[in-house]
Order: structure tokens, then sequence, then C-alpha cells
């Protein structure tokens, strides 16, 4: 199975990928991550009585995570034009939709940690713990990178930042025109 592929020999299991690559397998990944995250967000909010705003994060997450990934292909494939190698988006977006197992690691820790209790020293440790898993998403990341476009690992891992690099400056271009 691919997604235990992805856990135990990521490295194997994304050249398999991009060997033969196919996108409703990608794309049901990705919906499938964030389906699951989906529920577990629900739970986590009922456990945290974390309220509306919980809710709404919740049930956005399947199409935020679609669009994440759309966006981030054409953002690499972008990038990898300056080495040379675009115009492989719809083979990097078959790979990349196994990129997202990790955001249901992120889920279960949000789980247990609104389980936990807010101001709690377990939920600050349990906190700590999706910063690995955010490492794990950008190492996943970067080899499916470097499977689909064939470019060096330091190469494959500057663009697997490059969505989040672009993400951030929208939010930045967001926060100063809001406080105009």
């Amino acid at each position: 199975m691919t997604v235990i592929g992805v856990v135990v020999r990521p490295r194997s299991t994304f050249a398999a990928l991009a060997a033969s690559p196919r996108l409703p397998l990608g794309f049901a990944a990705v919906l499938g991550s964030g389906v699951v995250a989906l529920g577990l967000g629900l739970i986590a909010d009922r456990v945290g009585s974390g309220g509306t705003s919980g809710l709404i994060t919740s049930l956005l997450l399947p199409v935020l995570f679609l669009i994440y990934w759309g966006a981030a292909a054409l953002i690499i494939d972008a990038g990898a034009g300056l080495a040379a190698r675009a115009g492989r988006w719809r083979i990097y977006l078959a790979v990349s939709g196994f990129t997202f197992i990790p955001w249901v690691a992120f889920a279960v820790l949000s789980l247990v940690e609104s389980a936990a209790g807010t101001s709690t020293v377990a939920a600050s440790l349990i906190a700590w713990l999706t910063l690995p898993l955010l490492a794990w998403f950008l190492y996943l990341t970067a080899l499916a990178v470097y499977s689909v476009f064939e470019v060096t690992p330091f190469v494959a891992l500057a663009l697997a930042m490059l969505p989040d690099a672009v993400l951030l400056f929208v939010l930045i271009v967001l926060l100063v025109a809001a406080s105009l």
C-alpha cells in the first residue's frame, strides 16, 4: 500500500510514484487526508469546546488541502523552470498528493492536545511535537520534487519551500493591506 510506503520507505515510494504517475491516486490521497483531518478536527473541536471558528476551519480543510495542492504544483513547476525542468506539473500533482499524509498526524496531535486541556504543560509539549511533523511534510515534498523534476537535493528542497514562501508573502500583503 502506498500510504504505508510513504511512512516506511518514502524515497523508494516517491521514486515508484514518479515512474508511473496516476493523477486520480494523488487526488484521492489529498482528499482522503483532508477528510480524515476534517473528522479529527471536528472531534478535537468538540473535545476542546473550540466553538464556531474551529468548526469552520475543520470543514474547510479538504478544500484548503486541494487548493494548496494545485497551487503548490504550479508554483513548484514555475520554479523548476529556472533549472530547465518545467512542464511536469501534472506528474508532480500525481506524486505530491502523498505528501499530505503528515497532516493526518497533525490532526491526531491537535485532538490529543485538545483532550489535554488548555494552558497545561502537556498541551504545550504536544504542541511542540507539531514541529517535526512540519519538517516531515517538507521532507516528503522535497522527495516528491526530487523524484519528479530530477534536480539536485538542494534545489529540490528550495523548490519544496517555494509554495510556503509565496503563501507567506500573500499573507503579509493581506495584513499590510488590512492595516491601511
